[in-house]
C-alpha cells in the first residue's frame, strides 16, 4: 500500500504565516462588506470602496496609539453614521476598521 503524505503544520511554520493569513482574512472581509453594502444597502460601489480604503488608511495613520482610542474612533464612526442616516454602512465600515487594526497588530507585533 502506498502511504499518503501528511502535511505537518508545526507551530513555527504557522506562527510565521499568521500575518499572511490575516491579510487574506482582511481581504475577504473587506470584499464581503463591499458586497453587503452594495446589494443589501443599495449604496453605489465607488463610495463604498472609497470608504474601505479610507478605513485602512485611517488605521495605518493611528497605528501607534492605545487600543482604547481605536474603540473611540469606532464609536464616533458609528454615531456619525446614525446621525447621517447611514448607520448600517458605518457599522460595516467599523468592521473593516477593526479588521485592519487586528491585521496591523499581527504585522507590527514584535517577536517575543
Amino acid at each position: 500500500m502506498r502511504e499518503t503524505k501528511q502535511i505537518a503544520i508545526n507551530r513555527e511554520s504557522l506562527h510565521r504565516h499568521i500575518p499572511m493569513i490575516g491579510l487574506i482574512i482582511f481581504a475577504i472581509l473587506a470584499a464581503a462588506m463591499i458586497l453587503v453594502s452594495y446589494f443589501a444597502l443599495g449604496i453605489p460601489l465607488v463610495p463604498v470602496c472609497t470608504l474601505v480604503i479610507l478605513e485602512a488608511v485611517l488605521c495605518v495613520c493611528l497605528n501607534r496609539i492605545p487600543i482604547w482610542i481605536h474603540g473611540l474612533v469606532v464609536a464616533v464612526q458609528i454615531a456619525a453614521g446614525f446621525f447621517l442616516e447611514r448607520g448600517q454602512l458605518m457599522i460595516c465600515m467599523a468592521v473593516v476598521y477593526v479588521a485592519a487594526v487586528v491585521l496591523l497588530y499581527l504585522w507590527t507585533r514584535e517577536e517575543a
